[in-house]
């Protein structure tokens, strides 16, 4: 191992930066626009969905074209990939059902079958992936996604917290918000988690 190698350079830290800021912007560029146009189309929320989808996708792309160099931990990668699929169509089911005859959430049933595959056809690659995984930073952002998906987002958007906590009318889209940008906030943790996992495929494949 080349010692050079893991020191810290100018050029990573400016990346890293950079990748920190622009996400930021991204998380709030929706709060600047209009709730509402003339005609009607909340382009708010239509932003905060679309970013978190576009978010998701990126994060898919990034893990299915790493997969090609990622060695023996190839398939974990296409897990990762499907994992980003199955996160992204959960986020569009509302406009699934507009294209599709049948319930969206009935494609989620191939991807998980395909990611449960692949796991189970390669133990000892899953196994060691998250021995190394769990010493990794990106590791800490997909695991804050997934805190802030399943316990914060749920709390803030309920509508009875808001109520106990303003002790008076709560906005009727006050909740729905709240879930919103933190859903935001995880996807955008999602795709630095992502491009962590992916950097690291640079430097070296057997040590995340």
């Amino acid at each position: 191992m080349n010692p050079d190698r893991d020191k810290p350079s100018w050029l990573r830290a400016v990346t890293n930066a950079t990748i920190v800021v622009v996400g930021s912007i991204l998380v709030l560029f929706p709060s600047w626009l209009p709730r509402a146009t003339p005609i009607g189309v909340d382009l708010e929320n239509s932003a905060v969905e679309l970013l978190q989808l576009a978010l998701l996708l990126v994060s898919m792309a990034l893990c299915l074209a790493a997969s090609s160099h990622a060695g023996r931990f190839r398939p974990i990668y296409q897990t990762l990939s499907l994992g980003c699929l199955a996160a992204a169509i959960g986020e569009s089911t509302d406009w699934l059902r507009l294209i599709i005859p049948f319930n969206p959430d009935l494609t989620l049933i191939p991807v998980f079958g395909m990611m449960i595959i692949l796991l189970v056809n390669n133990p000892r690659e899953t196994l060691r992936f998250v021995a190394l995984s769990a010493r990794h930073p990106a590791s800490g952002f997909l695991a804050a996604a997934l805190i802030i998906i399943y316990v914060f987002a749920r709390f803030f958007g309920s509508k009875t917290f808001w109520q106990n906590t303003l002790e008076g009318d709560v906005p009727a889209n006050l909740p729905k918000i709240c879930s919103a940008y933190l859903e935001l906030l995880a996807c955008y943790f999602f795709f630095v988690g992502a491009v962590g996992f992916t950097f690291t495929l640079r430097r070296n494949r057997e040590d995340l």
